[in-house]
């Protein structure tokens, strides 16, 4: 799926592509390396949208592994009569997966990343 902004950044990078290849004025020289340059940003940027697609992804396997692990232990209080051991057991998983949901919103939310 390609964003908005990698729409726009690659239309903007083609549109630059294009004012350089018509530059009949530059040397062939210097046309080369601008288009070079260009060349190399462009695959920066796609190199970006993998790694920000590959996070997602991670972020989406994640946050199902915890709600998964919430969620059974919900059918399990359900389905049979909760002994005081097996309550116990379902606080200590969804005290884990909370504090594990909340750091992986303080990750995928703060700005330095």
């Amino acid at each position: 799926m390609i964003g908005a902004v990698d729409r726009t950044v690659a239309g903007q990078l083609e549109a630059l592509e294009t004012a350089i290849a018509r530059r009949a004025d530059l040397p062939d020289q210097a046309r080369a390396d601008l288009a070079g340059r260009v060349a190399a940003l462009r695959a920066s940027v796609e190199r970006q949208g993998e790694a920000a697609g590959e996070a997602r992804h991670q972020l989406g396997h994640d946050l199902r592994a915890q709600l998964n692990a919430i969620a059974g232990w919900v059918h399990i209080l359900r389905m049979e009569r909760a002994t005081p051991a097996t309550i116990g057991r379902a606080t200590e998983v969804f005290d884990r997966s909370v504090r594990t949901l909340i750091g992986l919103i303080e990750a995928y939310t703060t700005r330095d990343r």
